[in-house]
């Protein structure tokens, strides 16, 4: 079970992770750039990371969000 959030993380960080192995290539004309993108990787890895421990908490517990609608 996935949230339209973590498909949205994921498909981010996929692209992310496909550009830096492109820049790679010639990693002293894209230095700049290859920082930047290590960057947002990370944060992006973060925040995947985050909100699945966060949410595991509902996704364990039993009933869930129930009550919380109360």
């Amino acid at each position: 079970m996935s949230s339209e959030y973590e498909q949205n993380v994921g498909q981010l960080l996929a692209e992310k992770k496909a550009a830096l192995e492109e820049l790679a290539k010639d990693p002293k004309e894209n230095a700049a750039r290859i920082s930047q993108l290590t960057l947002e990787i990370d944060s992006l890895e973060a925040m995947y990371e985050n909100y699945n421990l966060g949410l595991n908490v509902f996704r364990r517990a039993q009933g869930g969000r129930a009550g919380l609608r109360e």
